[in-house]
């Protein structure tokens, strides 16, 4: 019996210490607990230790503190900073307070705030006592415009056109000027170089190296050196135009006159001539619409274009835009014409050689003239000429009207008559006087127009009846009679 009670006595006093025991650690780990939430609380208004914004140590600052601490750092220095562009023997300076600088140091001040103080309570002790390594980006950003007004200013200082070769021939005299190389900044290039090195950190000055190329002529006296001689000529003769005519093919002339075409590149004759008007100095000359003949501004300037075309033919430029007339032309032969109407109908051609071609082109004495020039020996010996065969001819009808107002037996033309033509035209290739090739250039088909004769019906109005002699009183002798005429006034 005594030692059951002994073993209740010793179970007790296990179980009560046991329980004094855990009374104990709850009570310290409660105060424990408590003492490490009113250490964290302390830092609810704190930036925890480590963290950092572009290396810059934000530990224990508040916001308003961070924020003072960065514009500090980074917003006031800034504005110091230079960006340096060498271009040749020229420095161009960037400052950094012209490009309006902005860091996001307000946003980033409130992120480092909030790091960390979503974690647990004993997570975010364990970072105000030991810290973290969080290192937040701080962003830069500036005003673009200014970038680009700054580049351009670089371009005016150290661009430089370059100087092309010119070229003039007076009398069958080539004459021939130096070209000169230009420069350029690669303005791509420069600005992601500049923007490369336009960034937040706060070093004193940047220095770039703008990228600066050679720019040839287009022209250089080297390629123009190739043009030796003439190789083609045609003339026309427009002795029988009117003066606006002629004042129409001598402009059209000087238009296209010393015309520089390197190769590959392409003649327009519109372009060159440009849009006949009075204001440009065209005057009226007759054209052909459909199948009448009408006065307009510019009328005359397809014997220009013809005349041009023919010239092309004989140094071997074969057209890569041309027309026909829509019924022959007096200055030309069918199927070796070109028209051109501003607006719709053009004259074009390639320069398919490997030198330059340049044109001359005048009036004098009622006659045109167009001379290619270029390299002699690069035309191999070669000659041209156009041809035209003809394919069919359609003969116009002549029809009569009777006209009153004409005088019977008198005629007028209302319409002339013009025989029409299908035509196919050949370039034949000449070497050494003797036909090596005969090429199909086009075929042209040319309207004719009937004929309409006015016939005169109008009846001839017989002469008036002479009037009756006056009596006449004979008062003197008759010999001495004087006569009184019955119609004065008649014209002798």
């Amino acid at each position: 019996m005594s030692n059951e009670v002994g073993k209740n006595k010793t179970l007790k006093m296990v179980v009560a210490g046991t329980v004094a025991v855990v009374v104990i650690g709850l009570s310290g780990a409660g105060v424990y607990a408590m003492t490490v939430k009113n250490q964290v609380a302390k830092w609810d208004n704190k930036i925890y230790q480590g963290v950092k914004v572009n290396n810059v140590d934000l530990s224990g600052k508040t916001k308003e503190e961070a924020v003072k601490l960065l514009e500090d750092s980074f917003s006031n220095t800034i504005k110091q900073k230079k960006l340096v562009v060498k271009a040749l023997d020229q420095n161009f300076e960037l400052d950094y307070s012209n490009l309006n600088p902005q860091f996001n140091v307000q946003e980033i001040a409130q992120k480092a705030l909030e790091e960390g103080k979503n974690l647990s309570l004993f997570q975010k002790n364990d970072i105000i006592k030991n810290g973290t390594n969080k290192n937040l980006p701080l962003e830069f950003k500036y005003d673009d415009s200014k970038i680009k007004a700054f580049e351009q200013q670089i371009e005016s200082k150290i661009n430089k056109d370059p100087v092309d070769a010119k070229i003039s021939i007076s009398g069958g005299n080539i004459n021939i000027t130096d070209d000169q190389t230009g420069r350029k900044v690669n303005a791509e290039e420069l600005d992601k170089l500049i923007k490369t090195n336009i960034n937040g950190k706060i070093e004193q000055q940047t220095v770039v190296q703008a990228p600066i190329e050679e720019v040839k002529s287009k022209y250089p006296k080297s390629e123009l050196a190739k043009i030796d001689g003439k190789i083609s000529t045609f003339s026309t003769s427009f002795a029988t135009s009117n003066e606006g005519r002629s004042a129409n093919v001598t402009l059209a002339s000087k238009f296209i006159n010393a015309k520089l075409l390197m190769p590959g590149d392409t003649f327009s004759y519109n372009e060159t001539v440009g849009e006949r008007t009075t204001a440009r100095g065209f005057g009226i000359g007759a054209i052909f619409k459909g199948d009448k003949v009408e006065d307009e501004v510019g009328g005359g300037i397809c014997q220009v274009s013809t005349t041009l075309y023919r010239a092309a033919m004989r140094a071997g430029i074969k057209p890569t835009e041309r027309h026909n007339h829509s019924m022959p032309a007096s200055y030309s032969p069918v199927g070796l014409d070109a028209t051109v109407y501003w607006g719709s109908l053009d004259y074009k051609f390639k320069n398919t050689y490997d030198f330059p071609v340049y044109i001359e082109s005048y009036a004098s004495n009622k006659t045109v003239y167009v001379n290619f020039y270029g390299s002699v020996s690069g035309m191999g010996g070669k000659t041209y000429e156009l041809f035209a065969d003809t394919l069919d001819k359609y003969e116009p009808t002549i029809s009569q009207v009777q006209d009153s107002s004409l005088a019977e037996g008198q005629t007028q033309w209302e319409k002339k008559p013009v025989t029409g033509y299908k035509v196919k035209s050949y370039l034949i290739t000449y070497q050494g006087g003797k036909e090596v090739s005969r090429e199909n250039i086009a075929t042209d088909t040319y309207q004719k127009v009937n004929g309409v004769m006015k016939v005169g019906t109008k009846k001839a109005t017989p002469p008036p009846a002479a009037p009756p002699a006056a009596t006449q009183t004979q008062t003197t002798p008759p010999a001495q009679a004087t006569q009184t005429s019955a119609t004065p006034g008649t014209n002798q």
